[in-house]
């Protein structure tokens, strides 16, 4: 077998083995692993803040029409809702709906699991160092 050992390849081949083992994983809550991880992203954030359609499209660095039709599944799922905000009618805040809190816990413990399986024996500060060099190499990427 022919391993392809350029980064670009080494971080494509990585990727798609990540979304195989989230959508593996959101299976088991009727999700898709995009809607999972937003849902898991949503539940930490909302408590702190209002969150945008926007705020997901920057933080997932996923395009608008990529955004749009993920909020529109949970939404026509019942998972979300997005509300007018008094400042600005044409802003609308990401809600979780009750649907979404009932198997949130589920969402949740697996995603710290898929984590705990991911980070292995590296240290916190490797992680970090990994995170910081996907970082420079995603700023790089959008150069193009």
């Amino acid at each position: 077998m022919v391993k392809q050992r350029d980064l670009i390849g080494c971080i494509f081949h990585m990727s798609q083995m990540l979304e195989r083992m989230c959508d593996s994983n959101a299976r088991m809550t009727g999700l898709t692993g995009s809607q999972a991880r937003l849902l898991c992203f949503l539940s930490i954030v909302t408590l702190k803040e209002d969150v945008f359609q926007k705020d997901i499209e920057e933080v997932f660095g996923i395009r608008p029409s990529s955004a749009t039709g993920l909020l529109q599944a949970l939404e026509e799922d019942g998972y979300i809702r997005r509300v007018p905000v008094a400042r600005d009618a044409r802003l609308k805040k990401i809600v979780l709906m009750p649907k979404a809190e009932k198997i949130q816990l589920n969402v949740n413990k697996n995603h710290k699991q898929m984590q705990r399986q991911l980070q292995g024996p590296m240290t916190d500060e490797e992680v970090a160092a990994f995170m910081d060099t996907c970082d420079a190499l995603a700023e790089r990427a959008s150069t193009f």
